[in-house]
């Protein structure tokens, strides 16, 4: 699998490009905005975009969504537990930024089989930071939205967050192997997870 580490918005987003090196096959995780970036780094790269996935609906996650889906003509693909923060997403995006953002293209729940040419994308559940929270595994590879980041993890002080969900999630990913490398969705990016500290 190859990665492409792209940072947007105005809250540095970790967007990324993930591809098979042999179809060119690609998947992009949290377009938080700068559609126009992404998309000319996808034709740069000569990549085949076959979905977008969301780690959670939060806004500087999903900005690029409507563009991007209606450049390639992709599904979004969403835990449906954090729908209404994704339907809310242009209102907050508005609120807290100078976006401008448009009303969101309506998603599709993420499916059981997810594959990338010949590779595997396992979806863990990991509620907490949001309800829908999920992170993407292809190893060594885990894409954590806002769980977990290379020095800290993610808030669970929104009202609708849960600090216990956050800690059961946090246990499950501390029993993921040793080399597995953590992209985050803000911060440092490929990070070894034997050099983190989970708690």
């Amino acid at each position: 699998m190859e990665i492409k580490v792209l940072r947007v918005g105005q809250l540095q987003t970790n967007c990324y490009l993930i591809w098979d090196k042999e179809t060119s096959d690609c998947f992009i995780i949290d377009p938080g905005d700068d559609a126009d970036f992404i998309t000319t780094e996808i034709l740069n790269q000569k990549l085949k975009p076959k979905a977008i996935l969301l780690t959670h609906g939060h806004f500087d996650h999903c900005l690029a969504c409507l563009e991007l889906k209606l450049n390639f003509n992709i599904p979004i693909y969403l835990n449906q537990k954090d729908n209404f923060l994704y339907q809310n997403s242009a209102k907050s995006a508005n609120h807290w930024t100078t976006s401008g953002a448009l009303k969101q293209p309506a998603t599709s729940p993420i499916p059981d089989d997810l594959k990338l040419g010949s590779e595997e994308i396992k979806v863990i559940s990991t509620p907490g930071h949001t309800p829908g929270s999920v992170c993407f595994y292809s190893a060594p590879n885990l894409f954590t939205g806002d769980t977990l980041f290379a020095e800290g993890i993610g808030r669970s002080d929104h009202s609708y967050s849960s600090s216990a969900d956050l800690k059961k999630s946090l246990d499950s990913l501390a029993k993921m192997p040793l080399d597995t490398i953590i992209y985050p969705g803000h911060e440092e990016s490929a990070v070894p997870m034997n050099i983190l500290s989970i708690d």
